[in-house]
């Protein structure tokens, strides 16, 4: 599965969670194991299941500032390029 296709499930989790205030114990924990590659046990208490969608939230946030860096250092090389293009254009004629 894409970290693309993870992040939007775990999107998806974390909306409902907020919208309803129903945590589903093994939906919260099957994103969590294939989100951080661990096999933990679902517990049901609540305290558990919030933490867990916490830390999902977490690296949401983390994922989505390391996603917004990565494009902006993408355009940045992108710009650069299409300036060294155009010198060497000039340079050419």
């Amino acid at each position: 599965m894409t970290n693309l296709a993870l992040r939007s499930e775990v999107e998806a989790l974390v909306h409902e969670v907020e919208k309803t205030h129903r945590y589903s114990m093994s939906r919260i924990y099957g994103l969590y194991n294939r989100v951080f590659g661990t096999n933990e046990t679902p517990q049901s208490c609540a305290s558990c299941l919030i933490r867990k969608v916490r830390e999902l939230k977490n690296w949401l946030a983390k994922n989505s500032d390391n996603e917004h860096i990565a494009d902006k250092e993408t355009s940045a090389v992108q710009s650069a390029s299409a300036k060294t293009a155009k010198k060497h254009l000039k340079k050419d004629k």
